[in-house]
This record gives structure tokens, sequence and C-alpha cells, in this order.
């Protein structure tokens, strides 16, 4: 009882403060910056899909516009931490995973997207394997007609945690680089061997760009 108490009331505040004081603290590269207007500029709600040990940064990234996302977040204890920790940022939750409510999530990623949301959800989800990219993101292209746009992120300096996903948590003052991909869309009505093709495409456009963006720092610095 008294964990639970302590993950749920405790911990969140204090998460969102570190990720909020230490994140203002980065230098910020944007690479692939071109994706990302070029799929703004078409007006259409997107699916933004990143690897779970890269999440620290991203809801600073995004905090200027919290309004116009959805987050999914796993429905298991340490999702809950999470969750609230995000909503601190202002960003609307939707909880679930391939594990627990997964179609309940589905469900209300597909209204909200409608709605002309965007929506952010974690690549391998909340148990992994790493690097293994989970169907979500593109049953939601498939349903709704929104692109998949891969983004990742690194660090010049950063703690690894030794944990599944290998978490990236970066050392107040450093740098960190964005990199989009290109877009991945899914057809409304593709049968399941398609949809496995598109997620290999997706899943290889951010394993390509986590690649060149964990070797961005070795290369500035070799310049």
């Amino acid at each position: 009882m008294l964990k639970k108490l302590i993950n749920t009331y405790f911990i969140p505040p204090i998460l969102y403060l570190a990720m909020r004081l230490i994140c203002s603290t980065l230098r910020v590269t944007v690479a692939g910056a071109d994706i990302k207007q070029r799929v703004d500029d078409e007006g259409k709600p997107i699916i933004l899909v990143f690897w779970h040990g890269r999440l620290f940064y991203v809801p600073y990234h995004y905090r200027k516009t919290h309004s116009k996302w959805k987050v999914l977040i796993s429905a298991s204890a340490d999702g809950e931490t999470a969750s609230r920790a995000l909503s601190f940022f202002g960003y609307g939750i939707v909880r679930g995973s391939s594990y627990k409510d997964a179609r309940k999530a589905l469900l209300g990623l597909t209204r909200h997207t409608k709605k002309g949301f965007n929506t952010a959800i974690i690549a391998d989800g909340s148990r992994g394997p790493l690097f293994n990219l989970q169907p979500g993101a593109l049953m939601l292209s498939k349903l709704t007609g929104a692109k998949a746009l891969p983004v990742t992120f690194s660090f010049s300096k950063c703690w690894t945690l030794n944990s599944w996903d290998r978490m990236m948590i970066p050392k107040p003052f450093s740098k960190v680089v964005v990199i989009y991909g290109e877009p991945v869309s899914v057809p409304k009505g593709c049968d399941s061997a398609t949809l496995e093709e598109k997620r290999n495409e997706l899943e290889a456009r951010l394993i390509s760009i986590t690649s060149q963006a964990d070797k961005f720092f070795e290369n500035t610095a070799s310049n």
C-alpha cells in the first residue's frame, strides 16, 4: 500500500521536475526537420513513434504543443507513474498496451486521432524486446489514415540504465540530437502480410535513424 502511494503521488512530481530541469539545460540539434514540416503541412494528425529507451526527453521536446497530443502509456503500475508525470506537462493520456487493454486503447486512440489529435506511441512497448516494433502504431495508421512518423533521440553525455530498454537519461548541460525519418502509412483494408511489411519498414527506419543519432556526436567530435 505504501509503495503504491509513493509511486502514485510522490515519484511522479519528482520525475516531472527532473525531466523539466535536466532537459531545459540541453542544447538541441534537429535533423530531418524538413520531414516533420512536410508531414505537418499536410494538416492531418500524425502518429509519433519512438523507442522506450529514448522516452526521457520526449515530453519536454513537444511541451509547447501538448494540447494537440495523446500519449499511449502502459496500463501497468510503472505506466501509472509515467502517466502522472507526463500529465504535469499537460499531455492527454490513453492507457493500454499489447499485454493489457490493447483493444480498448486502440479504440480510444482511433477516436482521438479522428478528432484531430496527434498520437505518441512507444515503438517497442512497455516490455520490449528492445528495438522490436510492436504493431500498434501501424494498426492505428490503418484505421485512421494517419502517418506513422519515426523519431529518435541521442545525447552527447548520458546515463544508461541497466534495464531491458537501456533507458538513456541525459546529463545536465549536454547536447541532444533529434532525428526524424520518413513516415510510413498503412492503406485501409490491407491484409496481414501487407501490415507486416509496413511494420518491418517502420522498424527498419527507426533502427536506422537511431544508429545515425548514436553516431552523431562521435562524428561531430572527429570533425
